[in-house]
């Protein structure tokens, strides 16, 4: 597996709307999910996860139907009272299992400042949780049927790296590269290791590079239904395309009122 472990790509403030947003998720979890045993976990997901088939109806199908139909019948969760409306925004502060909710701070952590940084606080906390809520609206108009309940960051994240990509596309970043995948930086040009082990290595790569395969995944995983797993890959890939569409729009806007856009622009060509 390849992950990012850092960037070097300096920030000029604090990143208070990152760090809050680091705080709150992994609080749900540990403080809110971990504790719970299987029939309340169940309960909370349904509860505060966003289910596409509600979302399509804006009604609840039923606590009960659902645990029945995930084979939990034996949990009576008849009580659980819900808003639909308000579940595609809390499910964005849930995470199905510990491993899920660290990766997910992982990529905000380290491409979220950035983003933060260029925005703004406040802009950046709305695009944060519109690019959520539209991946989540996206994968459910995709899977119009499924009682599944969405939980996670991921969507709000994947268009924070669609804004990364945009803003900052030949960032150097840091990834964790398992052997024998990192040699292939010995032929790239532009790739470099930048510490080694044997068994893995550090190696920097652009921004560009590495956001681009990982979007180029989630597409592949996404036409693939035995890879899912339980991942909905389309939100994943849908709140990337909307982060890269949402900073063009903005720079768009901003040009127009003769400020300077968001993301710098291409370099004239040699010769120019």
């Amino acid at each position: 597996m390849v992950l990012p472990v850092g960037d070097i790509n300096p920030t000029s403030r604090r990143a208070w709307v990152t760090g809050t947003l680091l705080a709150v998720n992994a609080a749900v979890y540990l403080g809110l999910q971990a504790p719970l045993d299987a029939c309340a976990s169940l309960g909370f997901i349904y509860q505060w996860g966003a289910i596409p088939v509600e979302l399509l109806q804006l009604e609840p199908v039923g606590a009960q139907a659902l645990a029945e139909q995930a084979g939990a019948g034996q949990c009576d969760l008849r009580g659980v009272d819900k808003s639909v409306p308000a579940s595609a925004v809390s499910a964005m502060f849930l995470h199905g299992n510990l491993w899920h909710l660290l990766v997910n701070l992982l990529f905000l952590w380290i491409f979220g400042a950035n983003v933060e940084d260029r925005l703004g606080h406040a802009r950046y906390l709305g695009f944060y949780l519109g690019g959520g809520l539209v991946a989540t609206y996206v994968f459910a108009v995709l899977n119009p049927d499924s009682l599944v309940p969405m939980v996670g960051a991921s969507g709000a994240i994947a268009a924070v790296l669609g804004a990364y990509l945009i803003c900052f596309p030949r960032a150097r970043v840091l990834t964790y590269v398992p052997f024998p995948l990192y040699l292939l930086a010995l032929l790239l040009p532009g790739i470099r290791i930048r510490s080694f082990w044997l068994i893995f290595a550090i190696v920097g790569m652009p921004a560009w590079v590495l956001l681009g395969g990982w979007f180029a995944l989630q597409l592949v995983a996404a036409q693939d239904p035995a890879s899912g797993g339980g991942v909905a890959y389309e939100a994943h890939a849908a709140g990337f395309v909307i982060g890269m569409v949402l900073i063009l729009v903005l720079d768009r806007r901003r040009r127009a009122r003769g400020r300077a856009p968001f993301h710098p622009p291409r370099p004239p060509p040699r010769g120019a």
